[in-house]
Parts: C-alpha cells; structure tokens; sequence
C-alpha cells in the first residue's frame, strides 16, 4: 500500500496528470478568449500534452506559450476557415426546407461535410504542433489521417460529443474541459502519429516541431 503513495507511485502520478490537465485548460481558455485564438490555443494544449506523454519534462505555461506563438498564424486561419465552413453549413441546415426538392439530397450531404469538418478539426492541430509543415500540408495530412484512421477519428469525436453533452449537467467541467479530452485524444493520435513516424519522439528536438 506504502507503494500506491510513493512520490513515483500511481497516486502522485495521477494527481500530477490532472493538476496539469487542469492548468492547461485555464491556460487555453484564457488565450481562446478572443475567439479567433481558439486554434492556436489547441495545438499549444496538444503541443504540451503529448510532450507528457513522451516523457518530455518542460514547463506547461513556457511549452504553452512557445506553441502558441509557432502556430499562431496557420493554426488562426484554420480555426477561422473552418468555423465559417462550420457556420455555413449549420446555417444551411436550419434552413434545408428551402430547397425543397432537393432536400433530400443536401439534408445528408451537408451532414457528411459537417462530420469531416469535425474529423479532420480532431487531428489538424495535433499535426501541426508535432511537425513542421506548411499550411496545406498540414490540412492535406489532417484529411489522409481522420479518414484513414476512422475509428481513432471517430473515437475522438465520441469524447467531444460525450464532454459537451456532460457540460449541460456540470457545467463547472468548462475548466477542465480541453485536459479531459486532450490526455486520452493524445494517446490514440499519437499512436497513429508513429505509424509514420515511429522516432517521432526518440529524435532531438531541434530536429521536429515539438
């Protein structure tokens, strides 16, 4: 039992994951404040996370920061870009009766566009805070990976529904929100990260964006 309690044991390992999960969730909400942010804001928690998971010690707040100012340009028009498509075609969903004839066609089409929307949303900022790549390369592996690794896409989409469905119960659970997800989301992206790349974490870090 005296082991369970040890400074390296299960119990101080656990407390020190959610202690972190709980920083960088303050820390993304402050920085996706203005909205606009919210990108960048995401590829530094991931940035972070899967840092942790790789056994890499760092400070959060620096690791955060450090992200953040890297991706801040394409991970901005991403989350811009794809918030518009977003808006767009919710948009064009409440209002699908206008089509008439053709709603039963645009109905389900608009809905497969929006799920790969979410799909490729789930692994474009990963990507970019683990690889140096430019703006379309990033989105054009965002695609190849949600759609190749379907059940990891769909996974990570079931713990966002799941998350978002618990906050109308506790909605205190905004503050751990993104270090709930990212931890977990983490594990799995980042085993289909090594499918491509399996040094992803043995090469220096002057070598990759991480």
């Amino acid at each position: 039992m005296g082991g369970f309690f040890n400074i390296d044991g299960p119990f101080f390992r656990v407390g020190n994951i959610m202690a972190d999960m709980l920083m960088l969730s303050l820390l993304w909400i402050l920085f996706s404040l203005p909205v606009i942010t919210m990108g960048a804001s995401t590829a530094a928690v991931f940035y972070v996370v899967t840092r942790r998971i790789a056994n890499r010690e760092g400070y959060i707040a620096k690791d955060f920061w450090k992200s953040f100012k890297m991706n801040f340009k394409n991970a901005t028009i991403i989350w811009v870009l794809t918030l518009l498509l977003a808006l767009i075609l919710i948009f064009n969903l409440m209002n699908i009766e206008v089509m008439e004839n053709m709603t039963f066609f645009m109905r389900p089409l608009q809905y497969f566009l929006l799920i790969e929307l979410c799909l490729i949303n789930i692994y474009v900022y990963p990507i970019m805070s683990r690889f140096d790549m430019g703006f379309f390369e990033t989105l054009k592996s965002a695609f190849f990976m949600s759609n190749r690794h379907l059940l990891t896409s769909l996974a990570c989409l079931a713990m966002i529904v799941v998350l978002y469905i618990a906050l109308f119960r506790f909605p205190y659970l905004i503050f751990a929100f993104i270090g709930l997800y990212s931890y977990p989301a983490s594990l799995l992206i980042m085993r289909t990260f090594r499918k491509y790349r399996p040094d992803i974490d043995k090469k220096p870090e002057t070598e990759e964006n991480a």
